[in-house]
């Protein structure tokens, strides 16, 4: 009882962050679930042993020992893959699971971040657990006399006079509930991840524009080019690039000879300008109508477009400061 208390007093605590709207609430919000998440699948795996351990011939005959005791430990992967095999999350929920909880781990130790997608991924998650967690098998409850449960809690609790501070259904019943009020739309956080990728796609359009177009006369370049050089440049200068070199028969002397061979043979990740296959992806990601799939796709594309961007970002930044230094120069400053 005190467990499924503790869990819907911060489900509710979070469903109030949501309403208030505010990225900052947001932030505490997708906390708030996702550590409820976490304390359900332990809890789980809790249930679980206790129940082997009552009934020794079932135990005998449990498929999944290894990945029991593995879940009552403190990886949350383990916790995760567990509520699976239990069938508490499907393989689709098991997944955005663990995207989230990345997510939290983030906000909680790096701050304020993703903040122009936070507000519907909050909604996302907080919407999505409700729904696992009303599917909580809760098969009995105990309590003793005169227990405290917190506030929060209360409100759900239907004790109708009886000696029981609940009914067995109630739990159920207040996760539902919270999801059908929690006003999660699928399109909406769709279109707000699309629209964030895009925003993103914009500023490495910009960037790469910068870096192609260059400071001084004759040192413009293609789109294309630009794409490799800021990649080979950084590389040239690295242990990594240099070793690659010289293991595969570089005999090149100058920079810009090792350039241009890093060019040519270095299995770099963009061999052109990306932008035009980037908006494809937008597009794509828009025409979806899962969230789950949507969510999948965002963060694939952030993670796997993150050094080029970064990249790109420098690079822009190297020429525009060379352009501030000329002008300042000019000027006589």
């Amino acid at each position: 009882m005190k467990f499924l208390a503790s869990v819907l007093d911060q489900m509710d605590l979070a469903f109030e962050h949501i309403g208030k709207g505010s990225v900052h609430d947001a932030r505490f919000a997708l906390m708030l679930t996702d550590n409820a998440v976490e304390l359900a699948i332990h809890e789980l795996a809790n249930n679980k042993h206790a129940e082997m351990k009552a009934w020794p011939f079932r135990e005998e005959k449990y498929p999944h020992k290894k990945e029991l005791e593995e879940a009552r430990g403190r990886v949350f992967e383990a916790k995760l893959k567990f509520a699976k095999l239990e069938g508490l999350v499907t393989e689709e929920q098991a997944r955005t699971i663990a995207l989230m909880h990345n997510f939290r781990n983030e906000l909680y130790h790096v701050g304020l971040q993703h903040e122009a997608i936070l507000p519907n991924l909050a909604r996302f998650y907080f919407s999505m657990a409700c729904g696992v967690l009303a599917d909580y098998p809760i098969r009995y409850f105990s309590y003793w006399h005169d227990i405290q449960l917190p506030e929060r809690s209360r409100r759900y609790f239907t004790s109708r006079g009886k000696h029981s501070p609940a009914e067995m259904g109630d739990f159920a019943k207040a996760c539902r509930t919270m999801e059908a009020e929690c006003g999660h739309k699928k399109a909406e956080t769709i279109r707000t991840l699309a629209d964030h990728m895009e925003h993103i796609i914009s500023g490495s359009d910009t960037h790469l524009d910068i870096v192609a177009e260059g400071v001084y006369v004759g040192q413009q370049k293609t789109r294309d080019q630009a794409t490799l050089d800021c990649q080979t440049w950084p590389l040239a200068f690295s242990i990594e690039g240099r070793e690659f070199a010289k293991a595969n028969g570089f005999r090149g002397k100058s920079m810009p000879e090792l350039l241009e061979w890093l060019g040519t043979n270095y299995p770099l990740r963009f061999k052109k300008d990306p932008i035009p296959g980037w908006r494809k992806q937008v597009a794509r990601l828009r025409s979806k109508g899962n969230p789950h799939t949507a969510l999948e796709n965002y963060v694939a594309f952030m993670e796997h477009t993150a050094q080029i961007r970064e990249a790109f970002y420098e690079s822009a930044a190297a020429a525009e400061a060379e352009i501030d230094r000329l002008i300042d120069m000019r000027r006589g400053k």
